[in-house]
C-alpha cells in the first residue's frame, strides 16, 4: 500500500479526486432522475424516458473523443469553461421546461458534458511518476465506483423528497461547483517533459511507432483494445439490466440498488488490489476472467446469493477498465492522451448502449439467466480471442 500513500500524498492528485467526484456524484445521477423527472413530472410514459437516455448517451459517446482532444489542444481551463456555462444553463432550465425543449437540451448538454473521464485521469497521469501510474488510475476507478453507488441513491431520495425539478437543478450547479474548483486549481494534464518515458503494457506492441499524434493509435493493437472496451461495456450494460430483471422476477425490486451496490463495491475493491500490484495485466484476460464471473449470478436463487456472486464478478471490473486505459495511453504521447482515453469511454458507453436492446430481447424471449450468461459468456469470448490474437502477433514479432 506504499505506492497509494505516494500517491495520495501528491496535492493535485487528491484534490482532483475530491473535485472530479463533486462533478461526477450530481452527472451520474441525472440520468435516472431525468428519467423519473419523464414519467413522474411530465406524465409520459417509458418510451419517452428511453428516449432521452438513448439522446444523452448517443451525444456523451460523440463528446467523449472530441473534448478529450480539446483537452490535449487547449488545455484544462479552456475546455471546462464552455462546459461550466453550457451544462449549468442546461440542467438549470430543461426540468421546468417541456418534453421536446428537455430533449434537446440534454442533447445539447451531453454534446458539451464535463469531460469527467478524460480530464481527471489525464491529470493523475501527469502528477505522479510512472511507477505510480497504475495505482493512481486505479485510485480513480474505485473513486468512480464509489460516486455511481452514492450519486442515484441520493439523488432518488432528493427526488421523491423535495421533486425532480429541483433536484436536477441542484446537481447542475453541484456539479458546476466542482468544475470551477478544476479551473481554479488548473493542474497540469501532460508532464512537463518525455524524460521518464512509459514502458509498454502487457497489451503494447513489442515494436516501437512512430509517436504521430493523429496516427499513432490507429493500429491493431489499439482497435483490439477498444473492442475489449466494447466488451467490457457489454458486459456491464448486461449485469444492470438483468439484475434489475432478476430482482424483479424473484419478487424482490426494492433489493435492486443494494444488489447492484455490492457489484460496484466488488469493483472498488478489485480496483484497490490491481493497484498495489507489481504489475499490470492483459485487458483480454482480465475480460475474460470478468465475463466467466459475470455469468455465474445466473445460478443464483434470491438477493443474497446474487448479490454476492456480483461482487466477486465485480473484483475484475476496475482492473479491466484500468489495465484498457494504462495499455491505450501507452500507445500515444502525453499531448494526445485525452483524444485516446475520450474514445475509450465512448467506446465503454457503446458497449453498455448495445446491451440494453440484446439483452432484453433474450430475457423476454428465455428468461433473466440468459441475460447474465449471455453478457459474460459473450464477453469472455471475446476477450479469450482477442488475448490469444495478441499472443500470436507477439510470438511472430519476436521469432
Amino acid at each position: 500500500m506504499r505506492g497509494y500513500r505516494d500517491v495520495i500524498a501528491i496535492r493535485e492528485v487528491w484534490a482532483t479526486l475530491l473535485l472530479s467526484a463533486l462533478i461526477r456524484i450530481p452527472i451520474f445521477s441525472l440520468g435516472i432522475v431525468m428519467s423519473v423527472h419523464v414519467v413522474s413530472s411530465l406524465h409520459l410514459d417509458y418510451v419517452r424516458a428511453g428516449a432521452v437516455t438513448t439522446v444523452v448517451t448517443v451525444a456523451t459517446m460523440v463528446s467523449g473523443p472530441w473534448r478529450g482532444s480539446m483537452v490535449d489542444r487547449k488545455g484544462l481551463r479552456r475546455t471546462m469553461f464552455p462546459s461550466l456555462i453550457i451544462t449549468t444553463a442546461t440542467w438549470g432550465l430543461s426540468p421546468w421546461l417541456g418534453y421536446f425543449p428537455l430533449l434537446v437540451l440534454c442533447a445539447i448538454g451531453s454534446l458539451w458534458n464535463y469531460p469527467i473521464f478524460t480530464i481527471p485521469r489525464q491529470v493523475l497521469m501527469a502528477a505522479v511518476p510512472t511507477s505510480r501510474r497504475r495505482a493512481a488510475l486505479s485510485l480513480d476507478s474505485v473513486s468512480v465506483e464509489i460516486c455511481y453507488m452514492i450519486g442515484p441513491t441520493v439523488a432518488i431520495i432528493a427526488a421523491t423528497t423535495i421533486g425532480t425539478q429541483i433536484t436536477i437543478t441542484a446537481c447542475g450547479f453541484i456539479a458546476a461547483i466542482g468544475a470551477a474548483g478544476l479551473m481554479i486549481l488548473n493542474p497540469a494534464t501532460t508532464e512537463p517533459s518525455k524524460v521518464d518515458p512509459v514502458p509498454p503494457a502487457s497489451d503494447a506492441p513489442a515494436v516501437q511507432t512512430p509517436h504521430n499524434p493523429k496516427t499513432t493509435w490507429l493500429s491493431p493493437t489499439s482497435a483490439s483494445l477498444l473492442f475489449t472496451v466494447i466488451a467490457t461495456g457489454f458486459c456491464l450494460g448486461g449485469i444492470e439490466l438483468t439484475t434489475v430483471a432478476a430482482m424483479r422476477s424473484m419478487g424482490h425490486p426494492g433489493m435492486i440498488g443494494w444488489v447492484l451496490a455490492a457489484s460496484g463495491f466488488g469493483s472498488a475493491i478489485g480496483g484497490v488490489m490491481y493497484g498495489a500490484l507489481p504489475r499490470g495485466a492483459s485487458t483480454a484476460l482480465l475480460l475474460v476472467f470478468l465475463g466467466a464471473m459475470t455469468a455465474l449470478p445466473a445460478l443464483s436463487s434470491g438477493p443474497g446469493s446474487a448479490a454476492i456472486l456480483l461482487f466477486v464478478g465485480g473484483i475484475f471490473c476496475a482492473p479491466t477498465i484500468t489495465s484498457s486505459i494504462d495499455a491505450l495511453t501507452d500507445l500515444v504521447p502525453a499531448d494526445s492522451r485525452g483524444a485516446i482515453i475520450g474514445w475509450q469511454g465512448s467506446c465503454l458507453n457503446g458497449g453498455t448502449a448495445m446491451a440494453a436492446p440484446l439483452i432484453g430481447a433474450i430475457m423476454d424471449s428465455h428468461g433473466w439467466q440468459w441475460g447474465f450468461l449471455v453478457a459474460g459468456i459473450t464477453s469472455a469470448i471475446i476477450g479469450a480471442i482477442v488475448w490469444t490474437t495478441i499472443r500470436l502477433v507477439k510470438k511472430r514479432q519476436t521469432a
